[in-house]
């Protein structure tokens, strides 16, 4: 899938072997609960946190799909622009990197060792970049919880992407994700809309409730092997989706829906983004406001705003799943303006073929966009996601 995690997969395939159990009896639980204010930083939401002692600021986009926790460590070379300073590990009294010879290094499959320290290599990435680093373990204060971490300590890199964030914050269902470390049973996370400058909220263990209405809907996970590719993402299995009153998705053409925070985008089967370009396009304007012939890049369907135009008269985008739960995108959610003179209207919707990869057949990716304003939840024992809608820069 799109995640950034991808670059530290050698990584995680080890750290998720037998050895899980040493530096998890290592993590300090949080306690009950824990907030942490998130913020829009184009295209990302992202957390700042500290890490170490006395504490060091870092910043890292939150990845609901990602896989663990890791920041650019100072002796990075060819690494990433990033805004605060670069983690120093040798100024932390906390910190400890993996050693070698333990099972951790031994399971990594790429692993080298060099004064003791276990090295790693990540393989190269969707953003055309390769990573390498060490495993180690640190101090992280994160909103209101402080917690003993795992992490991956990059000391190089090619990618060229992420210009601000330092790393980024895992809470896919690995060992190794933030989630999992602290052993937390719930999460949730209420994004507000960009540009707005009001903060977004994530909430870890008790504090992730919702306030609970009609409105509120429920979900069963698909339930995966540890065995299987998809096995770190959040999956939901689909009855259909709609565009307006057309069905252009059911369970046999589109069945599979991925909970995504790094994409801005949301990503439909093709078959179904076909059918959602053409409602769109006959929506809105039909012959009176056509799409752009050359829509900028990387959207493919764009309209000018000019006579004719209208986003009101769009379908709202339906997702109903097993439960009888449905999740609406109504198209300010989609259709988003750009340029610099917002004299352009783009749909932040894509087809799963613009990723040119193989096996990802009949899934879907909800992106952070369409998840403006609505509270998700994420119960791990329950195996349920439950959402409504909601203020979220109002939020406690």
């Amino acid at each position: 899938m799109c995640s950034l995690a991808a670059a530290h997969d050698d990584l995680r395939q080890g750290l998720e072997q037998a050895t899980r159990g040493r530096l998890l009896a290592d993590a300090t639980p949080a306690g009950g609960a824990a907030v942490v204010p998130i913020r829009w930083s184009p295209p990302y939401y992202v957390a700042n946190f500290t890490i170490g002692t006395p504490p060091q600021p870092a910043s890292a986009i939150v990845d609901v799909a990602g896989e663990l926790v890791w920041t650019q460590c100072s002796a990075c070379r060819r690494c990433f622009k990033q805004d605060l300073p670069v983690f120093v590990p040798n100024a932390s009294s906390t910190f400890k990197p993996e050693p070698c010879g333990t099972a951790v290094c031994e399971s990594i499959p790429t692993r080298s060792c060099s004064g003791d320290v276990c090295s790693y290599k990540g393989p190269p990435t969707q953003l055309r970049g390769n990573t390498s680093g060490f495993a180690a373990t640190d101090t992280f204060a994160i909103g209101t919880a402080t917690v003993r971490l795992a992490f991956g300590c990059v000391v190089a890199s090619d990618i060229d992407t992420m210009d601000g964030p330092s790393g980024f914050i895992g809470l896919g269902r690995t060992p190794w994700s933030l989630v999992a470390q602290m052993k937390l049973t719930r999460f949730s996370y209420c994004l507000s809309p960009r540009n707005t400058g009001k903060s977004s909220r994530l909430f870890l263990g008790s504090s992730a409730k919702l306030a609970g209405s009609e409105s509120t809907s429920t979900a069963p996970f698909i339930k995966t092997s540890p065995d299987d590719d998809g096995s770190n993402y959040y999956l939901l299995s689909l009855d259909a989706i709609r565009a307006g009153n057309t069905t252009i998705a059911t369970a046999q053409s589109g069945g599979i829906l991925v909970m995504h925070t790094v994409s801005p985008f949301s990503l439909l089967v093709d078959s179904a983004y076909k059918a959602f370009k053409k409602a769109v396009t006959e929506a809105v304007g039909g012959a009176a406001a056509p799409p752009m012939a050359t829509p900028p890049q990387p959207f493919d369907l764009c309209f000018k705003k000019a006579a004719g135009f209208s986003r009101a008269t769009a379908p709202d985008l339906v997702f109903t799943f097993q439960g009888a739960a449905a999740l609406t995108v109504p198209p300010a959610k989609y259709l988003i303006d750009v340029g610099e003179e917002k004299d352009t209207a783009c749909a932040a919707i894509l087809s799963m073929a613009w990723l040119n990869r193989t096996g990802l057949e009949g899934v879907s990716v909800l992106g952070s966009l369409q998840q403006e304003d609505v509270h998700f939840l994420y119960d791990l024992k329950k195996e349920t996601l439950s959402f409504e809608p909601a203020d979220c820069s109002s939020l406690p």
